[in-house]
């Protein structure tokens, strides 16, 4: 990572410039909470990749800047609301804005950032991005109330695993890529390129968040480990234990799911159970599958350092302990 924050050293402060900047506002707790999460630590992946995506198209302006700030306002917008309706107390090793500050006002803080970000993208007036921006935040949607559905139900399929992470992650990380292609009038082929390599390394993504659930070092992770089972999560590693598993570790999982009373006992068992079937295995090996799709898509580029930092990004995957 190191070398990619190298490369991108001078736009990455124009990054965190234009953060401060564009989230003003005349009330100062919205601020202060804004900061709160947005200041934590975050990986400043997605714009990232509207920052890596622009330069490897061509895009000489600054444009990407304004939109890198917008991409993470959204992003930090879906963080709010996710906490709110988990009732999660941790993020990134620091207190949830809800927990701190209440639902109510992390709700409110969401929509104001959303609300921002659309304000920022009509001000440069590029329709084509608006367009694309809007859908995505349509789908994003579209995943959080899938995922709520889908809480504590063992009879999640594979198929309705995919499609809600696809929409509740991916979808953010393949209108990046989509913009970086966009600003710097890439040919519908790169822009489709881009796009699909987003969105695969956005399901590798969540396909590792979902296995470090379970096997990450606490201390490490920025989160309780576990939580994902706590909150009536189905994610792969549970779901490919769950077709393999006796009819005794089924009712375990099952009971544990649908009161969301997991203890620390019980999620050493259920943890056990996925690790006897196989479900972290599987998942990485899931997870690898992804990775390749992505770089794929980028030997549709010529050799340049930014398709070597795209390619470098797909690695980290794989590695990530955090």
């Amino acid at each position: 990572m190191e070398k990619i924050l190298k490369l991108i050293e001078k736009d990455l402060k124009k990054l965190e410039h234009a953060i401060d900047s564009l989230d003003s506002t005349d009330v100062k707790i919205i601020k202060k909470m804004v900061n709160h999460i947005i200041k934590s630590g975050g990986k400043r992946v997605r714009p990232i990749l509207v920052i890596l995506t622009s330069k490897l198209c061509g895009f000489k302006g600054q444009k990407h800047i304004k939109y890198a700030a917008v991409i993470e306002f959204i992003h930090t917008a879906t963080l709010l609301h996710d906490d709110v309706v988990d009732n999660a107390e941790v993020r990134r090793g620091s207190s949830t804005v809800n927990t701190l500050w209440g639902n109510e006002a992390s709700v409110l803080v969401g929509d104001f950032l959303y609300s921002k970000s659309f304000e920022l993208m009509s001000k440069d007036g590029n329709s084509k991005i608006i367009e694309a921006v809007s859908g995505a935040t349509t789908i994003l949607s579209e995943g959080e109330i899938l995922e709520l559905l889908k809480t504590s139900d063992p009879s999640t399929t594979e198929e309705e695993y995919f499609d809600i992470i696809y929409k509740k992650t991916a979808i953010l990380f393949s209108v990046a890529c989509e913009i970086g292609a966009i600003l710097a009038k890439a040919d519908s082929k790169k822009k489709q390129l881009l796009k699909e390599y987003g969105k695969n390394l956005g399901i590798a993504f969540q396909l590792v968040d979902d296995l470090l659930d379970y096997t990450a070092q606490e201390n490490k992770f920025g989160k309780q480990i576990g939580t994902d089972l706590k909150e009536g999560k189905v994610t792969l590693p549970l779901i490919h234990a769950l077709r393999y598993a006796n009819e005794e570790e089924k009712t375990l999982i099952k009971e544990k799911l649908a009161d969301k009373s997991a203890t620390n006992d019980d999620f050493e068992k259920i943890k056990g159970i996925i690790d006897k079937y196989g479900g972290f295995e599987y998942t990485y090996n899931t997870t690898k599958r992804y990775i390749e799709g992505s770089r794929k898509c980028l030997e549709g580029f010529r050799p340049s350092k930014y398709r070597d930092a795209l390619m470098a990004l797909t690695d980290m995957m794989l590695t990530r302990k955090v």
